[in-house]
């Protein structure tokens, strides 16, 4: 696994930094989170969660890049100034599939980050033998829902406030 970041140009012709988590990530991960609005809060867990605990921080940043992966995006002037996160988590009973995630720091909304994480992050899984994302999200959630459509999104259905589908992925051609 390359641990180096790369640049990415977004749509806007913004450049941002991608690279994989690292554990000593865990407490601005949390800063991150906190920045989030509240909508963006319970867009992303779907429940009040008023801060990111640190057990939870500890979790999200201590990834195997195997069974559990995930990518940070920071500005070009400071790489420990989380901007956007991609993961995914393997599911133990159906190797070939795994929850994705994606979040981006609202200030970042509109510029193209998402896809950009959701790239990086899909080549990586496509390379470790993943061949499925399954993603659930709120039913509202426009832009989520978007980008996940953008990249393939299927068999998508609502059940009350949630929206779930999944994303076969293919190896590049």
């Amino acid at each position: 696994m390359d641990d180096a970041a790369c640049e990415v140009r977004l749509r806007n012709g913004d450049a941002v930094w991608i690279r994989p988590i690292r554990d000593t990530d865990a407490a601005e991960l949390q800063r991150a989170f906190a920045l989030m609005s509240e909508a963006s809060q319970y867009r992303r867990f779907m429940t009040g969660t008023p801060r990111l605990t640190d057990s939870q921080a500890a979790y999200f940043t201590a990834v195997d890049h195997v069974d559990h992966e995930a990518y940070v995006a920071h500005s070009p002037d400071d790489e420990t100034w989380i901007i956007g996160v991609a993961r995914f988590i393997r599911y133990p009973s159906a190797p070939d599939d795994a929850e994705l995630a994606v979040t981006v720091a609202d200030s970042w909304h509109g510029r193209g980050l998402g896809t950009a994480l959701l790239r990086v992050l899909t080549a990586r899984a496509i390379a470790v033998g993943v061949k499925r994302f399954r993603a659930e999200m709120m039913a509202d959630n426009e832009a989520v829902l978007s980008l996940l459509r953008s990249a393939g999104m299927t068999d998508e259905t609502v059940s009350g406030d949630v929206a779930s589908g999944h994303i076969v992925l293919a190896p590049p051609s």
